[in-house]
C-alpha cells in the first residue's frame, strides 16, 4: 500500500515540475517579445548597383525590422521616376537567448530612366517610419566600360513609324541581348491601352560582339494597331528568366546553378492621329500598305470559271469578288455584300452570299482577304451591265487616299421564258400546312433505289402489259392502246419514276434536289431542251405554279439557300397545272401527295 502511494506521489511531482518549467519559460520570453514589438521600426533601403547605365535594371531592397503585410509596400505609388517590373517579399523570425527578432524584406525590380542624371530614392515611409535616402547615378548607355562589361542582359526596340493614323499598323522589333547561356525565360509583349498587339513570324537567334563581349541576340517582331487617337506611350517588352551561373569551382558546368534575371526595353512615345478631315463620311476607314479588288465570272478556281459573256434570260450568273489588303486585320475590311447591294442595276436581281474572310502572315506583315460570291439573275433580254465596284482606302506608304476598283462586267442576255418583271409575281409566305413534314428517305437514296429497280420494273411491267393487252385486244382495241404503242413509251415510265422522287423531294423541302428533279422531269415529259424553271412555268401556263417556281429560284440563289419551306405548295401547284393542261401532258398521272394506307 505504501509503495502504491509513493508511486502516485512521484507521478504528481513530475507533472508539477513540468508546469513550473513552462511558467518560467513564459516569464522569460514574453517580456522579450513585448520588448521586440515596442522596439523602433527601422526601415532600410539599398540597391544592388550604383552607378547604373541608362535603361538598365536595378534591384531595390527594402528591409523592415518588423512583420508587416504586403500592402504596406506600394512601389508604384512612391517610385514615379522608375518603371516597376516586379516585386516580391519574404519574412523571417528568430529567437536567440530569449530575444525575438522579426524582419520583413521586399525586393523590387526597377528599370531606371533613359535620361542620364542623378535620381533620389527615399525616404520611404512604412507604417510611420521613414527609411534612409539613396542618390542613384544614371550614366549614359555605353559611357562606362566597366558597367558594360558587367551587363548580363539588355533589350532594345525599334518601331517602323512614331506617328501614325488610328488603326494603322506599327511594326515593333524587339532584340534581347544575353551574355550568358539561357536556361529558361519568357518575353512579356509590349503594352498599349486600346490597341491590338500580336506577334508575327517566329523568333530568330544570332550573335553579336559588343565592346569585345559576345552576346546571344534573340529577335522578335510585334504588330501594334492602335484603336484611339492621341499622344500615347508603348511600354517596352520585359524579359524574365533564368541564366546559367557557371562556377569555376565545379567540374560539371551542366550542373551549375541558375540566376534569376529581369530586363526590359525602354518605353516608346507614339502619336496617333485621327482620320483625315477630307475622308468620305460614307466610306469605311481602311489604312493599308496595299489594297486590290478583283472580280471573276463563275466559281473562281474551279472548272466552272468561264469567260462566257452570253446568257439566257433567267439563267444565273456567278460573280466572285476578292478584296486583298496588306496591313489591316480581316475585321477592318469593309463588307463587300453591303457595297454590292448599293449597286444600281437594271434588268437583273442580285443575290450576294455571306462574305468569307481569311488572313495569313508573310514577311512579317498581315495579309487579309475577303471573298464574296454574287448570283445575278437576268430578268430582261438585251445588254446587262454590272457597274464597277469601288473600295476607298488610305495608302500608308504614300500617305494619300486611294481607290481599289473591280472593273465593270457586260453580258449579252438572250430572250427566254423568264417574265420581264419578277416583282409583279407575289410570293406566298410559308403556311403552317406547308411546313408539315413527314419521315421519308433522302432524295439521293431514292434516286439510287429507282435506278436499281428501273430495269426490273420495266421488264415486269412490260410482261404484264403484254399479257393484259393480249386478253382484251379483241373487244376493247378501240379504247386501249396496242402492245406496240405501249412498248414505244419507255420515256413515260422514266418520267413517272422521276415524279415519285420529285414528290419526296418536295415533302422534304430540299430545294436543290427539287430543282434538279424538276428539270430532269421536264426534259423527259415536256420535251424541253433548256429545262429552266421559267421554261417549265411557260410550258404549263399555270399562274400559281409560276409563283412557286419563282419562289424556289429566289431561295436557291439567295444567301439563305436552305430556307425553303414551300415544297407541298409547289407539288400541289404542279398537280393542278397538269390537270388543267391534259393535251400537253396526256399521260402524266401524278402520284398522290400522301398515298392512302393499304
Amino acid at each position: 500500500m505504501v509503495a502504491l502511494l509513493q508511486q502516485n506521489f512521484s507521478r504528481r511531482w513530475q507533472v508539477v515540475r513540468q508546469l513550473i518549467l513552462v511558467l518560467m519559460f513564459t516569464l522569460v520570453t514574453v517580456p522579450s517579445a513585448v520588448a521586440q514589438n515596442d522596439a523602433p521600426n527601422n526601415v532600410t533601403i539599398s540597391v544592388d548597383k550604383n552607378p547604373v547605365a541608362a535603361g538598365d535594371t536595378i534591384i531595390l531592397t527594402v528591409t523592415v525590422d518588423k512583420l508587416v503585410s504586403d500592402a504596406a509596400w506600394r512601389p508604384r505609388d512612391v517610385l514615379s521616376d522608375f518603371r516597376v517590373l516586379g516585386s516580391s517579399s519574404s519574412r523571417n523570425t528568430q529567437i536567440i537567448n530569449g530575444n525575438t527578432r522579426a524582419q520583413t524584406t521586399f525586393n523590387t525590380i526597377l528599370q531606371v530612366p533613359s535620361a542620364a542624371e542623378k535620381y533620389t530614392i527615399g525616404p520611404i515611409t512604412i507604417e510611420g517610419t521613414d527609411s534612409n535616402r539613396i542618390e542613384l547615378e544614371v550614366l549614359p548607355e555605353g559611357a562606362n566600360a566597366e558597367l558594360n562589361a558587367q551587363r548580363k542582359a539588355f533589350m532594345q526596340v525599334e518601331i517602323s513609324r512614331d506617328r501614325v493614323f488610328v488603326q494603322e499598323q506599327v511594326q515593333l522589333v524587339t532584340k534581347l541581348y544575353l551574355a550568358a547561356n539561357l536556361h529558361s525565360g519568357n518575353i512579356i509583349p509590349p503594352q498599349l491601352a486600346d490597341a491590338d498587339i500580336r506577334q508575327v513570324g517566329s523568333d530568330s537567334e544570332t550573335s553579336e560582339i559588343i565592346d569585345g563581349k559576345k552576346f546571344q541576340v534573340f529577335t522578335r517582331t510585334y504588330l501594334i494597331i492602335p484603336q484611339r487617337s492621341g499622344e500615347q506611350t508603348i511600354q517596352g517588352p520585359v524579359f524574365q528568366g533564368q541564366i546559367n551561373a557557371n562556377s569555376s569551382r565545379t567540374m560539371f558546368p551542366s550542373f551549375s546553378s541558375t540566376e534569376a534575371l529581369t530586363t526590359a526595353a525602354q518605353d516608346i512615345p507614339l502619336t496617333v492621329e485621327a482620320l483625315p478631315a477630307d475622308w468620305p463620311s460614307d466610306s469605311d476607314w481602311l489604312p493599308a500598305e496595299l489594297v486590290s479588288l478583283s472580280v471573276s465570272v463563275g466559281n473562281e478556281g474551279s472548272e466552272q470559271e468561264s469567260t462566257q459573256q452570253q446568257y439566257t434570260q433567267g439563267e444565273p450568273i456567278t460573280l466572285t469578288y476578292r478584296l486583298t489588303a496588306v496591313g489591316p486585320l480581316p475585321d477592318q475590311l469593309p463588307r463587300l455584300n453591303k457595297l454590292v447591294q448599293q449597286l444600281a442595276i437594271e434588268g437583273a436581281t442580285l443575290y450576294p452570299e455571306s462574305p468569307e474572310s481569311a488572313s495569313n502572315q508573310r514577311n512579317g506583315k498581315i495579309i487579309s482577304q475577303q471573298t464574296l460570291r454574287v448570283t445575278v439573275l437576268p430578268t430582261q433580254a438585251g445588254e446587262l451591265k454590272i457597274p464597277s465596284l469601288q473600295v476607298d482606302w488610305f495608302n500608308t506608304q504614300m500617305r494619300v487616299a486611294d481607290i481599289a476598283t473591280a472593273p465593270a462586267q457586260t453580258f449579252s442576255i438572250a430572250a427566254g421564258a423568264m417574265p420581264n418583271d419578277l416583282s409583279e409575281l407575289p410570293v406566298r409566305e410559308p403556311t403552317a400546312e406547308a411546313t408539315a413534314s413527314e419521315t421519308t428517305p433522302t432524295v439521293i437514296e431514292e434516286l439510287v433505289d429507282h435506278e436499281q429497280l428501273r430495269w426490273w420494273q420495266l421488264g415486269a411491267g412490260g410482261i404484264a402489259i403484254l399479257w393484259l393487252l393480249t386478253l382484251i385486244w379483241g373487244w376493247r382495241r378501240g379504247r386501249r392502246a396496242t402492245v406496240a404503242d405501249a412498248l414505244a413509251k419507255p420515256p413515260e415510265v422514266d418520267a413517272q419514276s422521276s415524279l415519285h422522287s420529285l414528290r419526296k423531294a418536295c415533302l422534304a423541302n430540299d430545294s436543290a434536289a427539287t430543282e434538279q428533279l424538276l428539270k430532269r422531269w421536264a426534259q423527259r415529259a415536256l420535251g424541253l431542251r433548256s429545262a429552266q424553271l421559267s421554261s417549265i412555268a411557260d410550258s404549263l401556263g399555270h399562274v400559281e405554279l409560276r409563283r412557286q417556281l419563282l419562289h424556289l429560284q429566289q431561295c436557291r440563289y439567295a444567301a439563305s439557300a436552305n430556307d425553303w419551306q414551300q415544297g407541298k405548295a409547289l407539288w400541289k401547284a404542279l398537280q393542278d397545272a397538269l390537270k388543267q393542261t391534259p393535251k400537253k401532258a396526256p399521260s402524266q398521272q401524278l402520284p398522290q401527295l400522301y398515298p392512302p394506307s393499304s
